[in-house]
């Protein structure tokens, strides 16, 4: 019976460790790529003052009294034009676009337009002001000049491209982050059914040491995955919904048929015996209604991600003796925990990137749980929130649960089974 038990939990344990690196070995050696990569980069500032350097360097030759750089821009919904971004001779003056400046409505011989060309694609203009007679140019001076156009034209184009490149490199950390986050879970999961299987072993010393060994293992690659969060530094930029979405998302198989009730066990079973580990009281639906048991389309398999997100957070941050528990209701899921309760200040700041609660502060995590939660819970038309007095709303027909804290994950009905 005990060897029966221990092989059935190396078989599961190999399983989570298979899955792990097959899936995500690649990914991590692309991300270190990425951090090499993101050392080499440029602030913009350092591209502005290589313009001015350059005009500075031209000026004063061959009677030139003015040189002044515009850059193609179209904003959505407006038309395009050129704003001013440099000039030679500088003066403290509001830059201004081309069609903002009266002064080049009017035609003058000594003005020329000298175009920034990469291919067919026209990143900008330099405008050139002279003072000769009869606006005079000389040969070498407009060679000059045209050379000067081209040097600046591959100046713009590969600042361009470090744009570019820095903002897919930016996109790339914030996936990292959230498959950092994401993978805590199966690793905890590792360390739970370890220390189980070392309790139904008993006396079986040989096979305890085993697993030891293999609890030791899962503590150094927790070590590792510390030191991906460390090395990848947040990213600012703003997100739209959905951004954050785990590449590899729990329904790869989008023909294959899933329910709530099918992406919900796998996580109940975790956290039961979680439960059992910590000697905590665990509750979970005995019964599951109708539209738990209907076929969902393969987009609302996120629904598990946000379910587990809940429940790391419940175990992580609930006192040890403090009821941990799933009850569904008509038109949602209501994660709910017993232990100490959220103070009401904090109960929207939660949900924000990189907040970390009163509760939390004096343990590991990195404030991203929740806010990840919320975005997945309104990419698929649902919302999350924190209940207050235990009141989903005032139309809800079902009982009220009776716990201290309850994140009250609202499902779209109706949407969910069309």
């Amino acid at each position: 019976m005990v060897e029966r038990i221990f092989k059935a939990g190396l078989s599961q344990t190999f399983l989570y460790l298979n899955t792990f690196f097959i899936f995500y070995k690649p990914f991590f050696e692309f991300f270190l790529k990425i951090l090499k990569i993101s050392l080499i980069m440029y602030r913009s500032k350092k591209f502005e003052e290589l313009i001015i350097k350059q005009l500075e360097s031209f000026g004063c030759s061959m009677g030139v009294t003015n040189l002044v750089l515009y850059l193609a821009s179209a904003k959505q919904g407006t038309k395009a034009s050129f704003e001013m971004i440099g000039q030679w001779p500088q003066i403290d003056r509001l830059l201004l676009s081309i069609e903002d400046d009266p002064s080049l409505k009017v035609s003058s011989p000594n003005r020329r337009w000298y175009p920034l060309q990469e291919n067919d694609i026209l990143l900008g203009v330099l405008r050139v002001e002279i003072d000769l007679k009869g606006g005079n140019w000389p040969v070498s001076l407009d060679t000059r000049l045209k050379a000067l156009s081209i040097s600046l034209a591959k100046c713009v184009s590969i600042e361009l491209e470090r744009q570019n490149k820095n903002e897919e490199i930016n996109y790339l950390k914030n996936q990292v982050n959230a498959i950092i986050h994401q993978l805590r879970n199966p690793l905890a999961a590792l360390r739970t059914y370890a220390k189980l299987l070392i309790k139904r072993l008993g006396s079986d010393d040989d096979s305890i040491e085993i697993v030891e060994r293999m609890i030791i293992e899962q503590k150094q690659i927790n070590q590792y995955m510390d030191s991906l969060a460390q090395l990848n530094s947040p990213v600012q930029l703003p997100l739209a919904i959905g951004e954050e979405r785990l590449l590899l998302p729990p329904n790869l198989d989008n023909k294959k048929l899933i329910t709530v009730q099918s992406l919900l066990r796998p996580i109940l079973e975790r956290g039961k015996a979680n439960a059992n580990l910590e000697n905590r009281d665990w509750s979970e639906p005995s019964l599951w209604p109708d539209w738990t048991l209907s076929p969902l389309e393969a987009k609302y398999a996120v629904i598990a991600e946000i379910v587990a997100n809940l429940l790391e957070n419940a175990f992580k941050y609930a006192q040890k003796d403090a009821e941990i528990g799933l009850a569904i209701t008509n038109n949602g899921l209501c994660i709910f925990d017993d232990g100490k309760k959220i103070a009401k200040n904090e109960n929207e700041k939660i949900f924000e990137k990189g907040f970390r609660g009163s509760a939390a502060k004096k343990k590991d995590g990195t404030g991203v749980g929740l806010f990840l939660a919320r975005k997945l819970a309104k990419q698929i038309g649902g919302e999350l929130r924190l209940l207050e007095n235990n009141s989903i709303d005032n139309t809800e027909k079902s009982k009220n649960i009776n716990k201290t804290n309850i994140f009250y994950l609202e499902l779209p009905i109706k949407e969910l089974h069309s």
